[in-house]
């Protein structure tokens, strides 16, 4: 049996995987939240994939981390232990350390004189994507910075990221994705289109993409590249999003808890029925090998239960265990009220934003235990 532990209200993407592309395997997989766990003084043997962690507060991960210790002790194969795994901030900056990436990212709170220019911001813990255009000068940094303030947006939760320019000469850039499930890496797309920031719906769907993209789903070829960088990230379960520059992977983020498939949702409309017929042989190439995959991690034969207990303060007030998917946006419901009155505000937003936004010489924060 393989357990699936997900915060409550991001299980959606394994649970639409189960709904469709994996009902075969259904009954073998059960899905945890972590925030029944500590209610929990017994868990069933199996094997235990951690997911979402980039969205575990800092209880919740200890928390999870104690339930993974435990079931490791008792013989169980535990994927994604919650204290392993490196997160947005920590991967970019181990990968550039090794090496294994040419751009690197800093916290929006520390230092950010060594930083070379464009540079982005994007949330730490979201999968929200880029926050701003390319910013070109420190001047544009720090008037993005104030905008972020005045959105409710903390500075410890902000990263600046270093772009890393992956177009290729006709200008097209290219954004590939492929899962780890155990010791097997599996290419899931291939998008291109002309926008740095590419997603689904900027991406540019022809034949001859579609080509590349079939290409790429059933040839593997950068299996080679990506075993290092997801040993790296000592990451056994999740979906690696990079771009080539010079035939060599650039890392963009790996997701813990990344969507399988749609399920049995609605398209999306994006792609014409001609379109996702074409491509339908490299999505039901990647659909087997992960399924393969998948059922190949499962574990039979395992105990009937595994005591679990905490350590002396681990429940004492102890919170949601992790992050809403969705963070409020504080100022929302004020900006509708001061709508009318932009035309008078804006000249004094604008005035103050540098200040509000100017980077701190700090030393950045110590990482979260």
């Amino acid at each position: 049996m393989i357990y699936f532990v997900v915060p409550r209200d991001t299980d959606f993407g394994i649970r639409d995987h189960l709904e469709l592309r994996g009902a075969s395997s259904a009954s073998r997989v059960t899905i945890l939240h972590y925030d029944d766990l500590p209610r929990r003084s017994t868990l069933p043997g199996g094997v235990y994939i951690f997911s979402a962690l980039d969205q575990l507060l800092p209880a919740g991960r200890r928390l999870a981390g104690e339930v993974a210790d435990q079931l490791e002790r008792a013989g169980q194969r535990v994927l994604n232990h919650p204290a392993r795994p490196l997160r947005r901030f920590d991967l970019l900056q181990e990968l550039f350390r090794r090496g294994l990436n040419r751009h690197r990212a800093a916290r929006a709170s520390a230092d950010l004189s060594a930083l070379r220019y464009p540079v982005f911001l994007r949330e730490e813990h979201q999968h929200t994507g880029a926050l701003t255009a390319l910013l070109r000068t420190s001047d544009e940094l720090r008037a993005e910075l104030g905008r972020a303030r005045v959105r409710g947006l903390r500075m410890d939760d902000l990263l600046v990221v270093e772009f890393c320019d992956t177009a290729d000469g006709d200008g097209y850039y290219r954004k590939y994705a492929a899962f780890t499930v155990g010791s097997e890496i599996i290419p899931r797309a291939l998008e291109r289109g002309r926008v740095w920031a590419l997603k689904h719906g900027g991406a540019d769907f022809t034949r001859e993409s579609l080509d590349e993209e079939r290409a790429y789903v059933l040839g593997n070829p950068h299996a080679g590249q990506l075993r290092p960088i997801f040993d790296a990230a000592r990451v056994d379960y999740g979906r690696i999003d990079y771009a080539l520059k010079g035939g060599v992977v650039e890392t963009w983020e790996i997701n813990l808890n990344p969507t399988i498939g749609r399920g049995s949702r609605a398209s999306s409309g994006l792609l014409s029925p001609e379109i996702r017929e074409y491509r339908a042989i490299a999505r039901e190439h990647f659909y087997r090998r992960f399924q393969a995959a998948f059922e190949a991690i499962d574990a039979p034969g395992a105990p009937a239960s595994i005591p679990i207990r905490y350590q002396a303060g681990t429940l004492e007030g102890l919170g949601p265990m992790s992050r809403p998917a969705t963070p409020p946006r504080r100022l929302e419901s004020v900006k509708r009220v001061l709508r009318p009155f932009r035309p008078l505000l804006d000249p004094l937003v604008k005035a103050m934003l540098p200040l509000l936004g100017r980077p701190t010489t700090r030393k950045p924060p110590s990482p979260e235990p």
